[in-house]
């Protein structure tokens, strides 16, 4: 925890309402100047609210803002689907684990782990798909289609950490999008799927594909809420100190072994 960052008036009024909030205390500050962290914590404990609230409060701050929605999320779900959580141990600790269930638990490739941040993507060719298939048989490895998936984990001074983890969902979304139109669109010309696969809210208004478009309208707003509950799992499963069952790497080359003499045979 650095004391001494300043903060800027629109940081400093959330930090505060928020910290209020926690202490389940009432009213709220009005905006001031920027000002140290340290100053900050002494300032609101001539109020009453504790330095541990205050530095809870300061962590989430500094998680960032949570992801911005748009019209499109309301029809089809959100594109970036986010969930946090407080952990008992440091931000480093939490990313490692966080790490441990994305690359062996849901088969993601690992992109950046360091500075507080992780990014992970979907992992490609024969193994990726073979490794998510056979997760998938046991009803976990539910990441594993994701797009991408960014992790930012942020120090308290107890020595626990705060964490937010983030699902983009804008190609799996499009994906949806596009193949739905495929369905209920045969014999629309090509502008009217090309307007569809523009903009996601097309497939609503287009009276030729008005049933077909609720259809996967719902759906996709039912695999973001599907999202979110993995997303939410995974953090418990990281809070409770529970890892990931790793499938045998022997297991998926038989497996892939058999999918590529199938694949000769045919």
């Amino acid at each position: 925890m650095v004391d001494d960052e300043q903060l800027d008036r629109d940081a400093v009024s959330r930090i505060l309402r928020r910290a209020a909030e926690l202490a389940d205390a009432d009213g709220k500050p009005d905006p001031i100047a920027t000002v140290e962290v340290g100053a900050l914590i002494a300032a609101a404990g001539e109020v009453g609210i504790s330095p541990e609230v205050m530095h809870r409060s300061i962590a989430i701050e500094r998680l960032g803002p949570p992801p911005a929605r748009s019209v499109g999320d309301r029809l089809l779900g959100p594109a970036i689907v986010s969930a946090d959580d407080e952990m008992a141990v440091v931000a480093e600790t939490a990313l490692r684990q966080l790490d441990e269930w994305l690359v062996d638990g849901h088969h993601l490739r690992r992109d950046r782990l360091r500075a507080g941040q992780g990014e992970w993507s979907k992992r490609s060719g024969v193994m990726g798909a073979t490794m998510r298939a056979v997760r998938a048989t046991t009803g976990e490895g539910q990441l594993g289609d994701v797009s991408q998936i960014t992790a930012t984990a942020r120090d308290v001074a107890d020595g626990s950490c705060v964490v937010r983890i983030s699902a983009d969902r804008t190609m799996n979304r499009k994906h949806a999008v596009i193949g739905g139109a495929a369905v209920g669109t045969i014999g629309v010309t090509g502008a009217a799927i090309a307007a569809v696969v523009a903009s996601p809210v097309a497939i609503l208004v287009s009276p030729v594909a008005l049933i077909i478009g609720v259809g996967v309208a719902s759906t996709s707003r039912g695999r973001a809420r599907r999202t979110e509950r993995e997303l939410q799992r995974l953090l418990e499963a990281v809070h409770q100190g529970v890892g990931p069952t790793r499938l045998s790497l022997d297991v998926a080359r038989r497996v892939t072994g058999r999918a590529r003499a199938a694949a000769h045979q045919r």
